[in-house]
């Protein structure tokens, strides 16, 4: 049978003044599952990016526990507070022409291995 992550309460969390029922910790950090973290204090990576915002060099507070019944797999993703994130900085056109070369060499290095093998 798999681990499995006991209830427990913790005092002190950055988000919160209270008390906060946790599943544990991993790596130091408060164990949440699905559903028990507050949505508008904790998001992951790419709810920052949808919000307009990017962890700005800030440590995760917290690790997200998803697990999926019907295959068993385990996922663990990193939540950031969000009053601590900064707004994603702007494109500028040497970025983005760098992203460009860049994208452009990964498709044809893809191309060439793609033909290569057939």
């Amino acid at each position: 049978m798999g681990r499995r992550f006991p209830w427990v309460w913790v005092e002190s969390v950055p988000w919160t003044t209270g008390s906060v029922l946790t599943r544990g910790t991993v790596d130091g950090l408060p164990l949440l599952t699905w559903g028990c973290a507050p949505r508008d204090t904790l998001a992951t990576r790419r709810q920052l990016r949808a919000r307009g915002l990017r962890p700005g060099g800030a440590d995760p507070v917290a690790v997200l526990y998803v697990r999926h019944r019907a295959s068993g797999c385990r996922n663990f993703a990193s939540l950031y507070l969000v009053s601590a994130a900064k707004p994603v900085r702007p494109m500028t056109p040497a970025r983005r022409a760098a992203l460009d070369k860049a994208n452009r060499a990964r498709r044809s290095y893809r191309y060439a291995r793609y033909q290569a093998a057939a």
